[in-house]
């Protein structure tokens, strides 16, 4: 028998296009760096902070002292302030009025739209104008002369209306009611008094800020460090902001290193998936494999199909035909006789109601009252519960009493034919199915075959294999 043989260099090259192909699973990147790198920069940002604190502290001292310097504009400033608060004042019922008007218009826009919908859906849009159509309606009614069909349209126009008058009155207090023009224009009004107000008091402000500018002047007032100071201070800020835009850039750029990990350990993860899939898919083509084989071993192992019933047909034959000698045969009495010995006393004896009594529970008919024979036709018959069923599996009904033996003894003589009939049926289909299971044997394509049980393989068992086998993510 010759054998080919594979060189070495062919299977090493195999073996080494099959490791270069393989995913190897990633190292999982180090975040003690990271740690590291970004708790040196919080620090940096907490000494800005303490930095911030203190150059505030100075600035509010320095502001402090200015306190007992400022009795010459302490007037002026008073004024200013007085000004300021009617400002704000103002400012609030500037604002409460214009929310007034929004208000208003809101309820305008609702009204109109309102108004639209009602035109849509009803002839007429107010109460009013619906309450004189209907006056005018049945006031034509009243003084006209008219055919009866001109009578009931007016009348169903008139019920019309008033259905729609209910309708256009609740919509009309849905949308709030009409909107009262003058109470618009009072309350623009009021706005331009109010804003008026709110330019001569800024005006005033102005001069107050004008005077305490020239009392300053004339104290000659000099330049202290506090603009110093609060450079300083925006310069920390900028420190802060430069430190915490360095941490979120670290950040980002772990975060790439970390994306291209989860990318590699999802292609480590779905390699691994792939190699169980696989294996698994072989372990159930060879469980389809075992499952024909085993199919075909039950087919050979397999008894002769409708045996039972076949025998059920032969054992009720017999059991008529049981009935039918005893009605042919010679008939045999015999009388009973009760040999008592010497020594031996007599009991009891069966009387006729308990002959009556074991006939019922046996079915052997008891002793015959009078020696008179009742004729077979009317002779009742009583069989046991299996008989009863196995009458009744085979679709036919035990026999009450004697007549019509001979149809039913039949009957089941053709009963066995069928069945026979469905044996041969049942043979071809075996052998039928035995050279099916043997060409897929030969053929080593089990993929398609069913259980042994007549059900497919579920595709949820798959699903669940893979789901408990899948490692999971670590967050």
């Amino acid at each position: 028998r010759a054998t080919r043989l594979i060189p070495p260099d062919s299977i090493r090259t195999e073996k080494m296009t099959e490791v270069a192909t393989r995913v190897k699973r990633p190292d999982k990147p180090d975040r003690s760096k990271l740690d590291a790198q970004i708790n040196t920069l919080k620090d940096q940002v907490n000494k800005c902070f303490d930095k911030m604190t203190e150059l505030k502290t100075t600035i509010d001292g320095i502001k402090e002292g200015r306190k007992g310097q400022g009795s010459a504009t302490s007037e002026p400033r008073n004024k200013l302030i007085a000004l300021r608060t009617e400002l704000k004042g103002l400012y609030e019922e500037q604002n409460g009025i214009r929310k007034q008007l929004q208000a208003l218009d809101a309820q305008r826009d609702a009204v109109r739209a309102q108004q639209k919908a009602i035109r849509e859906k009803c002839q007429y849009v107010k109460v009013e104008d619906i309450d004189s159509a209907i006056e005018k309606l049945e006031n034509e009614m009243a003084h006209t002369t008219m055919t009866l069909n001109e009578e009931k349209k007016l009348i169903a126009q008139v019920s019309d209306l008033r259905k729609s008058k209910a309708l256009v009155k609740e919509l009309f207090e849905a949308s709030g009611g009409k909107v009262d023009p003058a109470a618009r224009d009072s309350l623009m009004t009021s706005l331009k008094a109010v804003s008026e107000k709110i330019k001569g008091l800024k005006e005033q402000e102005q001069e107050q800020r004008k005077i305490i500018d020239e009392i300053k002047a004339k104290l000659g007032e000099t330049k202290d460090e506090v603009p110093d100071l609060i450079k300083e201070k925006s310069n920390q800020y900028e420190i802060v902001k430069q430190c915490k835009e360095t941490i979120g850039k670290l950040r980002d750029d772990f975060r790439k290193v970390e994306d291209e990990y989860w990318t590699k350990e999802r292609a480590w993860r779905a390699q691994q998936k792939e190699e169980k899939q696989k294996k698994w898919e072989a372990q159930q083509e060879e469980r389809k494999r075992r499952d024909i084989e085993r199919k075909q071993r039950q087919l050979d192992e397999a008894g002769e199909p409708f045996d039972r019933e076949v025998t059920t047909c032969e054992q009720l034959v017999v059991y008529l035909k049981s009935f039918t000698k005893e009605e042919t045969g010679p008939a045999k009495t015999t009388e009973s006789t009760t040999k008592v010995e010497e020594g031996m006393v007599v009991l009891n004896k069966k009387n006729n109601s308990d002959a009556e009594m074991d006939s019922w529970f046996t079915g052997s008919g008891g002793k015959k009252k009078g020696g008179k024979k009742k004729s077979a036709k009317s002779e009742k018959l009583v069989h046991s519960m299996d008989i009863i069923s196995s009458f009744a599996s085979l679709g036919l009904t035990a026999p009450l009493n004697k007549s019509g033996m001979a149809e039913l003894i039949t009957k089941l003589g053709e009963k066995k034919e069928e069945y026979l009939e469905k044996r041969k049926e049942e043979h071809i289909k075996r052998a039928k199915q035995k050279e099916e299971i043997a060409a897929k044997i030969a053929a080593g394509e089990p993929e398609g075959e069913k259980e042994a049980n007549g059900t497919e393989e579920p595709k949820e068992a798959e699903e669940k294999v893979e789901t408990a086998e899948e490692p999971k993510e670590e967050s």
